[in-house]
């Protein structure tokens, strides 16, 4: 693969980039063509200026071959993807700007050779095949074409061969000025090779950039992998002495060690119950450290009245200390999903337990749920403090607060919701938040979330 930049190894946006410039290059092609018959006309009818025979047939073969070749591009461009083929996408770039400036060679000596203003378009071509090829593959192009180009402008000053100009461009003829001639090729000689220098330089930082930035992502997204297998280790050595712990009230409870007073037999069965929240606890912390790291779920068939009653139940305390009333409307047509319920719980509990947090005392929670044709819509509606709008494109965001909880002192980290979007999308669903929500009033707009999730 020698024509690939040693920045750009086994970079992916790179042969995204080649991908994209491919297809750029064929509609701008499209758009020459256009021009160019444009041009023609201009010069015929316009300007009235004068072209011998062999200069417009030339002109409309050029023309015609330019649309000719760009049409098989443009028909094939979508099988030039693979990069393990013989001929990748950098090799059809190449193949295209070698095409183009041969094209481009062939109207610039008909059109008066030193002489045309269309020399400036071979700038162009050397800052397009910069951002894509090497730079020394772009200095032997530019090298090639001067050396190519020098020599027949050299070639018409001496006469060896014909001097096409278009009669009526210029009052006077500049090819057969020796001083124009060395001045011009010189000129145009540095500005292509200080353009091609520039143009490289910056394309060759920028994806040493973006490759340091991968490699710091990669890290980032290695040292996140080490910490969910040690959460998984530590969480599970938790596990073993609650357990243990469960069993020995459970002989309690059981009558196993005799008779035992209601007052202790219910402080056991209360110490029973917190120790199985506990061990549900660290069951879901398990799944979802399972999820980060292998980024698998577990679908199974779940019931949707049982799954909201569960996480109703569980912040049915702290609601009623804020005397915050919790309704839900269910939809009779549907109560059986496919869905990792465990998961689906936390999604729904952290945004069951932020609409809490954020909406004051006497408030109201609202849960709806229905099916439309081949999906779930999911609302949770609550009359809080609510967000404000040119922040909730954000609201997903890690780490992300908006500047209305800072500023009521509300406790949170703002990881709770990007983990509930990681959780819908890979269920295959779409969450959006809109506020104020439909149980808004005068001081408390509320917020809405709304689930989608196609029901399999």
């Amino acid at each position: 693969m020698k024509l690939l930049p040693k920045s750009a190894y086994h970079y992916n946006e790179y042969w995204k980039s080649i991908v994209k410039y491919n297809n750029w290059f064929i509609k701008l092609r499209f758009i020459a063509f256009v021009s160019l018959i444009n041009f023609i006309l201009a010069i015929k009818y316009f300007f009235r200026f004068e072209l011998t025979d062999i200069q417009l047939y030339s002109f409309i073969i050029v023309t015609g071959f330019i649309l000719a070749y760009n049409i098989l591009f443009d028909r094939i461009k979508d099988q030039i993807t693979d990069l393990n083929s013989k001929i990748t996408p950098i090799h059809f770039s190449l193949l295209q700007i070698l095409l183009d400036l041969f094209s481009l060679s062939i109207l610039v000596y008909f059109t008066g050779g030193i002489e045309t203003p269309l020399f400036m378009f071979f700038i162009f071509h050397m800052i397009i095949g910069s951002l894509i090829l090497p730079s020394t593959i772009m200095y032997f192009i530019a090298g090639t074409m001067i050396i190519f180009f020098s020599s027949f402008s050299l070639l018409e000053y001496f006469e060896v061969i014909p001097h096409q100009s278009i009669v009526g461009l210029y009052k006077y003829e500049l090819y057969n000025d020796l001083n124009f001639v060395i001045g011009f090729l010189f000129s145009f000689s540095f500005v292509v090779f200080v353009s091609i220098f520039l143009t490289s330089k910056i394309v060759h930082d920028l994806y040493s950039r973006e490759s340091q930035l991968k490699l710091a992502l990669d890290d980032l997204h290695s040292a996140e992998e080490s910490k969910q297998k040690y959460i998984i280790a530590v969480v599970h050595e938790l596990k073993s002495p609650i357990t243990a712990m469960i069993s020995n009230i459970e002989l309690i409870t059981g009558n196993y060690l005799g008779e035992v007073p209601d007052k202790i037999m219910d402080k056991a069965l209360r110490a029973k119950e917190r120790g199985i929240d506990a061990i549900n606890s660290i069951n879901s912390i398990l799944h979802v450290s399972r999820f980060k790291l292998l980024n698998k779920i577990h679908k199974d068939e779940i019931s949707l009245v049982k799954l909201f009653q569960k996480v109703i139940n569980k912040y049915h305390d702290i609601a009623s200390r804020k005397n915050i009333e919790i309704r839900i409307k269910n939809d009779d047509s549907i109560d059986k999903i496919i869905a990792d319920e465990i998961l689906l719980e936390l999604a729904f509990s952290n945004i069951i337990s932020n609409s809490i947090k954020y909406t004051p005392e006497n408030g109201n929670i609202e849960i709806e749920y229905e099916r439309k044709n081949d999906y779930l819509f999911i609302s949770f509606s609550d009359d809080g403090i609510g967000i404000p709008k040119n922040e909730l494109e954000k609201i997903f965001e890690e780490y992300f607060r908006a500047s209305n909880a800072k500023k009521n002192k509300i406790e949170g980290t703002g990881t709770g919701l990007n983990i509930v979007k990681q959780i819908i999308d890979k269920h295959n669903g779409i969450i959006e938040v809109d506020s104020p929500s439909k149980l808004s009033s005068n001081n408390r707009p509320g917020v809405e979330f709304t689930v989608k999730l196609p029901i399999e």
